[in-house]
């Protein structure tokens, strides 16, 4: 793997994707990028010269081995340091199809390049210092970004929003790290440091680490989903109204009693927050050990989920299985859906009421009434809150590494009251500085290097 430009190999990939379409892109980086291009590219109408340009332009591909024409492609040469790695970057961009691709590759391997490891092009532009650890992340992000929210926020932080926000952390614990060393080094001197002006800096560093360790329930979901458990009693229309929002037939509907048997998920965007929906079997008495599997598996699921869904039958009375459904979720965030009301009402909702269950929203899955009600009430409770600070927490990387910096930092401002000894004080600000590089790479060891870019396809 390479470690810095001039050093490194040149490698090459297919950078889209694989299989039949308009057209491929191949690309290759590293110091004979250029080499490798100027032999097997015949640029149409144009005497064989030194390939300087930066714009593309149309010729063959030629293999050197045979002289064999390959594929009319389109070609250009980018050079260092103003490429995406900081290395000669070459692409030919050729017909696409599974030949071609291979073809090429066969013909560019054959003059030196080597097939490039997964994210191995980001990872040499991070090694090359051209973006730091968060940026090479949201790359990915980009990548798998599914929604209008979760681009803007990938895009934000590849163009620094939260190196940013971490270089003014680093920045914070250097000059109070610099303040207790000279403190260490010159205890008999009379030091021009305010070091009760530097904790005080140093606590809010830290209320602002805690806001985005705090930020990252709405992070996950922005970039993972929202988990949201749709339960209740057998025959109350769950599976309905999991195809009513799906706005497809996602769920199989019948009118016997537990129908649906295993967990059912479906994805759907509300005002851009991504929610998994899942149709769970209906809580009862199992009959049989197929149904008490499923009801295991809805129970355990319930203490996982972000928000449930109770659903219960308008049509029909209050019963003793809704009964033993809310006591099962009583300490979760719930919401509470009352089905079927194009129906007569039988429902005592004054039940509800003495329960201390004020919000219901009563609904139709079958005729589609009230379900943009519902759906309001699922972005409200679960991405609905706002927050002033655009930043957020979206990895659980990076927001186990702040709280081990929010706890240093901590340590220090309490020994700091506690007249604790300065050594003491600068080993905690210098494990939070550690920590810190280990978001944005300048600390952070070369296995989760390895797990990062690991994720990454071939190509990027």
């Amino acid at each position: 793997m390479a470690t810095r430009a001039g050093d490194a190999d040149t490698i090459c990939a297919v950078s889209t994707p694989p299989g039949e379409g308009g057209i491929s892109i191949i690309r290759i980086s590293g110091p004979d990028a250029h080499l490798i291009l100027e032999k097997i590219f015949r640029p149409r109408g144009k005497t064989r010269r030194k390939q300087t340009y930066s714009k593309l332009r149309l010729g063959h591909i030629v293999d050197p081995r045979d002289a064999r024409e390959v594929d009319e492609v389109l070609a250009v040469l980018m050079a260092a340091p103003a490429t995406y790695t900081r290395e000669d970057i070459a692409e030919i961009h050729s017909h696409g199809g599974f030949a071609a691709q291979k073809a090429i590759m066969d013909v560019v391997m054959g003059q030196g390049a080597r097939l490039a490891e997964p994210g191995e092009f980001t990872r040499r532009a991070f090694l090359n210092g051209r973006i730091d650890l968060v940026q090479a992340e949201s790359v990915l992000d980009l990548i798998r970004s599914e929604t209008d929210e979760e681009l803007g926020y990938a895009l934000a932080c590849l163009k620094g929003g939260l190196s940013g926000r971490m270089h003014l952390f680093r920045e914070t614990l250097k000059q109070a790290l610099a303040a207790m060393e000279a403190t260490i080094d010159f205890p008999d001197e009379d030091l021009d440091v305010n070091l009760p002006g530097t904790f005080s800096s140093l606590r809010k560093t830290r209320e602002e680490i805690d806001g985005l360790v705090s930020s990252y329930y709405e992070g996950r979901g922005l970039k993972q989903g929202f988990e949201v458990l749709i339960l209740g009693r057998t025959n109350v229309g769950k599976s309905s109204l999991l195809n009513a929002l799906a706005l497809r037939e996602r769920a199989i509907v019948t009118a016997l009693p537990g129908t649906t048997r295993d967990l059912i998920e479906e994805t759907l965007y509300l005002k851009g927050a991504k929610v998994r929906l899942i149709d769970t079997a209906g809580i009862r008495t199992p009959e049989n050990v197929v149904e008490e599997e499923g009801i295991r598996r809805v129970r355990d699921k319930a203490a996982e989920a972000d928000l449930i869904v109770w659903v219960l039958d308008g049509s029909l009375p209050y019963s003793d299985d809704d009964e033993h459904v809310l006591n099962d979720i009583s300490q979760y965030n719930k919401i509470v859906v009352v089905n079927k009301c194009d129906l007569t009402q039988s429902l005592d909702v004054n039940i509800l009421l003495s329960q201390g269950i004020v919000d219901i929203i009563h609904i139709s899955a079958k005729e589609g009434t009230g379900l943009d009600d519902l759906r309001s009430s699922l972005f409200s409770a679960l991405a609905g809150n706002g927050r002033k600070d655009s930043l957020l927490i979206t990895t659980l990387r990076h927001r186990d590494i702040l709280m081990k910096v929010s706890s240093n930092i901590a340590a220090a401002i309490e020994g700091f009251e506690a007249e604790a000894p300065p050594e003491i004080l600068a080993f905690e600000l210098h494990e939070a500085l550690h920590h810190l590089g280990e978001i944005t790479g300048e600390t952070c060891p070369e296995e989760i290097l390895d797990e990062i870019f690991s994720q990454f396809c071939i190509g990027k």
